[in-house]
């Protein structure tokens, strides 16, 4: 799966259902829900693997660092057009 766009965000009750950390709480926290979920199943079951879920939680990942990166230099930009 390749991750094109951003997923709704989680509401408060779904950030502590899932136990999802304050640092991961961005908007790539409902991947990381379903990679906790699938770690927990594997526990269960050993035969279960997650990487497909880590995949998709560290691309998005990926993509927000570099929408942010493009958000801050675009605030730059504007600062030295101001200026």
């Amino acid at each position: 799966m390749s991750v094109t766009k951003f997923p709704p965000l989680l509401s408060d009750d779904d950030l502590q259902k899932y136990k999802v950390p304050l640092k991961w709480r961005d908007r790539c926290a409902f991947y990381f829900a379903l990679y906790q979920t699938c770690l927990i199943r594997q526990s269960a079951n050993g035969s279960v693997d997650c990487g497909h879920d880590k995949h998709a939680w560290e691309e998005c990942e990926n993509l927000d660092l570099i929408r942010r990166k493009q958000e801050l230099a675009q605030v730059k930009q504007a600062r030295k057009e101001e200026a």
